[in-house]
C-alpha cells in the first residue's frame, strides 16, 4: 500500500464528540505527514470554521470545504464550484411554504438562522457543538432573503428539520425538482445542497490531479452520508466505527470510533505498511 494522499472529515470522524482533537489523533496526522502522506482535510464545514489546532499541524496544507465546493491551499482558496443562482432560487421556491431553518455559506463563512443560533440545541445540535455554532456563525433574522441576495456567490446552502417524514420528503422532492444540484447530509437534522459537481469524490479527484497522485494512492476516511462518494473515489476508503450505514457500507476498513482514537488507528496502520 503505497498512501500518498489521506484524505480526512473532521466532524465524527477526526474530532471528538465533544469537538476535540485528541492529543492521539494530533500526534497521528504529524506522523502521517512526516512519513511523506500529504494529509488533506475534507469536511462539510466553510473554511472559516476549521479548527485552528488542525489547520497548525505541519503538513496539513489543502484543505477540501463545504462538501466540495472549495479548495484552500495554506488559507488560499484556489478551486470553487459555487451553486448555480437559478437553482438557489428554485430550492427556495420548492421550500417557501414550509418554516425551515436555513443556513448559507459562502466565502469561507456562514450565516444561520437567528432562532438556530439562539437555540442550537433545540434544533438538534448537541451541548459540545454550542460555542461551535456560536463562535463560527453570523446570526440573520430573514435567511431566506439573504439566500435570495447572495444567490450569485454561495458555496452552498441547508436547512435544518428536526421532522424526519418532512425532511425526507422535501429531500425526496427536491432531488427530483433540482437534478443539477447535489443533495447530501453530514448531520441527522440537516439537508445540504451543492452544486451538482460539488462533492468531496470530485473535489479528491481535483486534488489528485493537482498533486499528480494517483487515484489508487489515495485514502479517505469518514462517518457519514456526505463521505460516501469520496470513500468510493479513494483507492482504499476507511470508516470510523461510529459512522452512517451508508459509510460503512461503503468503507473497505473500518477502524474504532472517533471517540476512541480511530483515525490514530488508521494512520498506525497505513505508516506500517
Amino acid at each position: 500500500m503505497d498512501v500518498k494522499l489521506l484524505a480526512l472529515d473532521l466532524d465524527g470522524t477526526v474530532l471528538r464528540s465533544n469537538n476535540t482533537l485528541s492529543p492521539v489523533v494530533g500526534r497521528a496526522l504529524e506522523k502521517a505527514a512526516q512519513s511523506g502522506i500529504e494529509v488533506a482535510v475534507a469536511s462539510g464545514r466553510p473554511f472559516g470554521s476549521m479548527p485552528r489546532e488542525i489547520l497548525s499541524i505541519g503538513g496539513v496544507d489543502y484543505v477540501i470545504a463545504s462538501n466540495g465546493a472549495a479548495i484552500y491551499h495554506r488559507h488560499k482558496r484556489i478551486i470553487s464550484d459555487t451553486l448555480r443562482p437559478q437553482d438557489v432560487q428554485k430550492i427556495l421556491a420548492l421550500t417557501a411554504e414550509y418554516d425551515l431553518i436555513w443556513e448559507a455559506f459562502l466565502d469561507g463563512e456562514t450565516c444561520t438562522d437567528r432562532r438556530y443560533y439562539d437555540d442550537p440545541v433545540r434544533y438538534g445540535c448537541s451541548e459540545a457543538y454550542i460555542d461551535y455554532v456560536r463562535g463560527s456563525r453570523a446570526a440573520c433574522d430573514d435567511m431566506r432573503g439573504f439566500i435570495e441576495r447572495n444567490r450569485h456567490r454561495l458555496d452552498s446552502v441547508e436547512f435544518v428539520c428536526t421532522d424526519s417524514r418532512l425532511r425526507e420528503y422535501l429531500w425526496a422532492s427536491l432531488e427530483k425538482a433540482v437534478p443539477d444540484v447535489y443533495i447530501t447530509s453530514s448531520s441527522r437534522n440537516f439537508v445540504e445542497f451543492m452544486n451538482g459537481t460539488a462533492t468531496k469524490a470530485n473535489a479528491l479527484r481535483k486534488l489528485c490531479e493537482l498533486l499528480d497522485v494517483d487515484q489508487k494512492n489515495t485514502v479517505a476516511a469518514g462517518n457519514a452520508d456526505n463521505d460516501v462518494d469520496m470513500l468510493l473515489f479513494a483507492g482504499t476508503g476507511a470508516a470510523v466505527r461510529n459512522a452512517t450505514k451508508k459509510c460503512l457500507n461503503a468503507a473497505d476498513l473500518v477502524v474504532d470510533t472517533n471517540d476512541n482514537d480511530g483515525i490514530a488507528e488508521l494512520v498506525e496502520y497505513l505508516v506500517e505498511r
